[in-house]
């Protein structure tokens, strides 16, 4: 299950091991989008449907964060046993073209001269792009117009046709924009995201200003509800085993991952456990500082 609709990059990870895991599993896999309010939606079936282990969700971490943050009761974090992140994905803010910017500077100096005349693609307000630039935003006192799209795809869409000035992403995410853009910045050390290898980094520009902002980046994952584990242990040590296999050991998932430029990262569900808790406490403090 996918909380969000198709065509965006969560969509996409799930995607990119569905054809592989039936040679490890030995099941039938499909991919089910439920997408609405962010990811809320899709997220509230997921914690409906029965606590079995044949039904993985496909996330993303902070989204996770803003969904439980802003629908209190909705899930808890420790609802959640996570297999494997995938793809991390450092969170990138790009520019138009057409805007005439070739750095974050002149972006900056532009918004002071111009309040309210700078437009930002927003894919959610959940989504790390739009929460990291909002933290940008709000420590530069820039007045800067947000534009909400439904999804990744139709923000991106119309940050190609120029509808917007501003995006912000996962680096991986945003590469089809590429031809389209230039990088203002990432929230993350300069040379970590290898599609947008001269992206320099947000803080580093920011460095003269003596400004800091937080840092992070897109964290695509497979989870099933705790209980699984808890209960049906052997179903959980399997459904590990057969994403361990496609990940690490099928070279057709490598092959094809690396195409479609689709992170293959492995690092346990123990690891990617304590990966989603660190990036949720993360910003769980960046949202409740939004909030005051």
């Amino acid at each position: 299950m996918v909380n969000y609709g198709a065509g965006g990059a969560v969509d996409r990870t799930a995607r990119a091991v569905q054809p592989f895991l039936p040679d490890a599993l030995g099941q039938n896999v499909i991919v089910e989008n439920i997408g609405g309010a962010g990811g809320k939606t899709g997220m509230k079936a997921f914690m409906e449907r029965e606590a079995d282990g044949y039904t993985v969700l496909t996330a993303f971490a902070p989204a996770t964060t803003y969904g439980k943050f802003t629908a209190p009761g909705l899930f808890e974090m420790s609802d959640l046993a996570v297999i494997n992140v995938l793809w991390t994905d450092p969170a990138i803010l790009i520019a138009n073209k057409s805007a005439g910017w070739s750095n974050l500077g002149e972006m900056i100096a532009f918004a002071k001269a111009n309040p309210g005349k700078v437009t930002f693609g927003s894919s959610g307000q959940g989504s790390v792009g739009s929460i990291l630039a909002r933290a940008l935003f709000r420590a530069l006192d820039l007045d800067i117009k947000l534009v909400p799209y439904k999804g990744g795809g139709a923000t991106r869409k119309a940050f190609a046709a120029g509808e917007v000035q501003l995006t912000a992403a996962g680096a991986g995410g945003a590469t089809s924009v590429q031809d389209e853009a230039v990088a203002l910045g990432l929230f993350a050390d300069a040379g970590t995201a290898p599609t947008w290898p001269d992206a320099p980094s947000i803080n580093a520009e920011l460095a003269e200003m003596n400004v800091t902002v937080p840092e992070g980046g897109a964290y695509r994952f497979f989870a099933v509800h705790s209980d699984v584990k808890k209960n049906h242990p052997e179903r959980f040590d399997a459904l590990v085993e057969a994403f361990e296999a496609t990940v690490i050991g099928n070279q057709a998932f490598k092959d094809a991952a690396a195409t479609s430029g689709i992170g293959t990262d492995w690092q346990g569900p123990e690891g990617a456990q304590r990966l989603i808790e660190d990036v949720d406490a993360q910003f769980t403090e960046i949202l409740q500082g939004e909030a005051s």
